[in-house]
């Protein structure tokens, strides 16, 4: 009771703590948020509903991640810290309900939950008592509320305009990377990371349910039953790239902080805050076109879903790549190699069929993987 009644300041956590049941319960919210993004791409009709879609994703995950840092900082262990993650986690249940008319009727609506969980994040973080993150918040935090500002200048403006208002919302925050804005926060390295991993583990998993709904009614069809398994091979492949040497990064972010402390926040940054963006979003163009394949395994894709699905794979190779270069793990060259190649496979989805890209892809991915799986064998095998 006394935690209640005196909101101030609150321990930091222990460095070695790790993610806690209720950023992994808060985290559930983020499926749906996938879920939504991933149908408003499915639906796209136009340049202009990509557009609006990565405005969508930037925006929402600027915020959400903000929250990995606040519960890297502020552990949500006692009842006056997990009081505000469970309003914000209901808040971006709110807020991805709106996603499909965030640039139209819902506009102001999605504005003023947005703002509901800048304001409880900025008030959450001012609690910290890690080192400067207090401090650094207050510079931080401008930033945020200028976002939320630009979503309710959108609801002003014409509904084909309104992109332009969260264009500059995303503006806002890439000024605030450029001008190093996270300096003076701190991080707990593990925690961070595996917290990072988690997330993407949901983008993964929601592919698994497109992949699922799609198939609902005809799994028992032959042509039906094969594009399940490539795309599970496919989502499978693409976990394989990320995690078959997670242990890698993490020793990676821990020896920065280790030699080099004042870069670790800003590597921190770069190397998950902003490479996992670039992997969720390589995930959900791959979901959207899984959802393709699936409706029509054996007939040629159209060049959109070809296309987003292509560019989807290229993304995600890319991120990470950019996740390892950026952590200073050189990733090779092969990576780079196969996202460029997957672009390639779009023509072979058009001209052939929808499973026939799902398996190039697969092919290409399996290439990638190779220095991976030799490099892990010749490591040796520590502990039991």
């Amino acid at each position: 009771m006394d935690r209640l009644r005196t909101p101030g300041r609150v321990d930091s956590p222990d460095s070695a703590a790790p993610v806690t049941m209720l950023e992994l319960f808060f985290d559930l919210v983020f499926v749906f948020t996938v879920t939504q993004v991933t149908t408003t791409i499915t639906d796209a009709d136009s340049a202009r509903d990509y557009v609006q879609a990565a405005c969508l994703l930037c925006v929402i995950w600027w915020m959400y991640d903000g929250y990995c840092w606040l519960s890297n900082n502020v552990g949500p262990t006692s009842v006056s810290t997990r009081l505000p993650m469970l309003v914000a986690m209901t808040a971006f249940l709110l807020l991805a309900i709106a996603v499909p008319q965030a640039f139209g009727d819902d506009a102001l609506f999605f504005a003023v939950v947005y703002l509901v969980i800048v304001v409880v994040h900025a008030l959450s973080f001012l609690r910290s008592t890690m080192d400067g993150s207090a401090r650094a918040m207050l510079a931080i935090a401008p930033v945020n509320f200028g976002a939320a500002a630009c979503l309710f200048v959108a609801v002003l403006l014409p509904e084909r305009l309104r992109w332009l208002a969260w264009l500059a919302a995303v503006l806002c925050f890439a000024g605030s990377m450029w001008s190093r804005r996270e300096s003076g926060f701190s991080l707990r390295p593990e925690h961070f990371a595996e917290r990072h991993r988690l997330l993407l583990i949901i983008a993964l998993g929601e592919s698994v349910i497109a992949v699922g709904v799609s198939a609902q009614g005809h799994v028992t069809e032959p042509a039906s039953l094969l594009a399940v398994l490539l795309s599970m091979l496919l989502i499978s492949l693409l976990w394989w790239v990320h995690f078959a040497d997670e242990g890698r990064s993490t020793e990676a972010i821990v020896e920065i902080e280790r030699t080099d402390p004042d870069r670790m926040v800003r590597v921190g940054l770069f190397a998950f805050s902003i490479a996992y963006l670039v992997l969720v979003s390589g995930v959900i163009l791959v979901a959207s076109g899984l959802h393709a394949v699936v409706d029509d395994p054996l007939n040629p894709l159209g060049w959109r879903a070809a296309w987003t699905m292509a560019v989807g794979v290229a993304v995600y190779l890319l991120g990470n790549s950019l996740h390892l270069w950026l952590l200073e793990l050189p990733p090779g060259w092969r990576l780079e190699v196969c996202a460029v190649l997957a672009l390639v496979t779009a023509p072979i989805g058009h001209a052939t069929s929808a499973s026939g890209q799902v398996a190039a892809l697969s092919v290409l991915i399996l290439a990638a993987l190779l220095p991976i799986r030799r490099r892990s064998a010749q490591e040796p095998v520590t502990g039991v």
